[in-house]
């Protein structure tokens, strides 16, 4: 007997979508595709949830009536995609509101699937991908990594997120955006049919016996109207609230990896300015020029939501007095607003890579730091004792503030480790 295929849940791939939704901010044209095109669908989904939060999102299926799509679409109205490169109907006509969920918009497959190459491989898509960057909107295309045309599609828009998979074959000059792997499956314990006597470990007694001296307190009084006679009064049993409080999820504990160097490293940065985009931090940085050293991007998030500041830092300094000097010179130069505490200490960093001590390394950590920024990854070099560099993203003040940030880098196809950070910039 062949044993049945695990696949990961749906909701599994939407929560990897809305983490990966961080590398799409910038872009406005996107193919999320796999060999399982509903598990691309539920990734599109997921990102679909996190973006609309800022902007407008529109997932068009292009696999031919995915179900999770499908189930997203309340009305009878077969016409979708096809219909609009067929017949010339309008996406606007065409997309459908997702309910309970604002700036959610899902184009279906239409009366017959899109999935061919005159539909995909269509210039058209050019005009659409020009449209929603002018809007500063997103549209998400849902494909089947083996279909055909997807090459040509590729060519037109921002670029793809491959969902379990390492590369698309079919469209190998694609710009790959973000990787989502498939989710770890855990398989169920094997069920134990035969009835088990369990001791219960003291606390559970405690709210157990609660719960029936509840019940039993209730029970007594309907007795006691039914006999009119009062009932005695009963002994109330506390629950202990730390069983219960042990039994609600909690967050992972962020540590750096090398508690030990906290001591020795460079606690002092300037921060610059905060803006709810990476464009908006992008523009910030560009317009100071080479007079930020050891510039970067920071990505926050705000409280529990999924609103994030991009965050700019500069200079990583030994004490507070260098700080303030840069932070002088900066406000001289330009007139950057005072606000507040502009110099913090944010000793923790992501490592993202290395450089062993060689001849030319000025040279060499230049071309590495260029080669990250075209990744959108503002990155910065410090120079170790024994000649080598490390190469960092991101100032943080406390190590829960880099778990957006490590997530992006990941989805980017790198490798961040939490550390407080080292060396020095020249």
């Amino acid at each position: 007997m062949t044993a049945p295929v695990l696949r990961p849940p749906g909701g599994a791939y939407e929560g990897a979508g809305r983490q990966a939704a961080v590398a799409l901010r910038g872009f406005s044209s996107v193919i999320v595709t796999s060999d399982d095109i509903v598990a691309a669908a539920h990734a599109a989904i997921g990102i679909a949830l996190s973006e609309s939060a800022h902007r407008l999102v529109m997932v068009a299926d292009l696999g031919g009536d995915t179900p999770p799509l499908q189930s997203l679409i309340r009305d009878d109205d077969p016409h979708g995609v096809y219909d609009s490169f067929e017949f010339g109907t309008s996406f606007v006509r065409i997309a459908r509101e997702v309910e309970g969920a604002k700036n959610f918009y899902v184009m279906p497959s239409g009366t017959e699937s899109p999935g061919v190459e005159r539909i995909l491989g269509s210039p058209r898509w050019t005009g659409f991908a020009s449209e929603f960057a002018n809007a500063d909107e997103l549209l998400l295309l849902v494909v089947s990594s083996e279909a055909p045309g997807l090459a040509k599609l590729a060519a037109q828009v921002d670029g793809v997120v491959l969902v379990g998979m390492q590369r698309l074959e079919t469209a190998p000059a694609a710009n790959v955006l973000a990787k989502i792997p498939h989710p770890a499956i855990v398989a169920p314990p094997p069920i134990d049919l035969a009835p088990k006597r369990e001791e219960l470990p003291t606390r559970r007694i405690a709210i157990i016996a609660g719960a029936l001296l509840a019940v039993g307190i209730a029970a007594g009084a309907l007795i006691g109207r039914s006999s009119k006679e009062e009932p005695e009064p009963q002994a109330v049993v506390p629950i202990d609230s730390a069983a219960v409080d042990s039994a609600q999820p909690r967050r992972p504990v962020v540590t750096a990896s090398n508690p030990g160097d906290s001591a020795g490293a460079p606690q002092f940065s300037v921060f610059i300015s905060a803006s709810n985009t990476l464009e908006g931090a992008n523009l910030e940085m560009k317009s100071y020029g080479s007079a930020l050293p050891a510039a970067t991007i920071s990505l926050v998030p705000i409280g529990d939501t999924e609103a994030i500041w991009y965050k700019i830092y500069a200079g990583v300094y030994d004490d507070s007095t260098e700080a303030d000097r840069l932070l002088a010179t900066l406000r001289r130069r330009r007139s950057l607003p005072d606000s507040g505490e502009a110099v913090l200490r944010a000793p923790l960093a992501l490592m993202i890579d290395s450089i062993p001590a060689q001849a030319g390394m000025t040279s060499r950590i230049r071309e590495k730091i260029q080669a990250l920024s075209e990744k959108d990854v503002k990155a910065y070099a410090l120079r170790q004792s024994d000649g080598s560099a490390r190469i960092y993203a991101g100032a943080f003040v406390t190590p829960d503030e880099s778990t957006l940030a490590a997530t992006a880098l990941r989805v980017a196809g790198l490798t961040p480790v939490l550390v407080y950070k080292t060396g020095r910039m020249r």
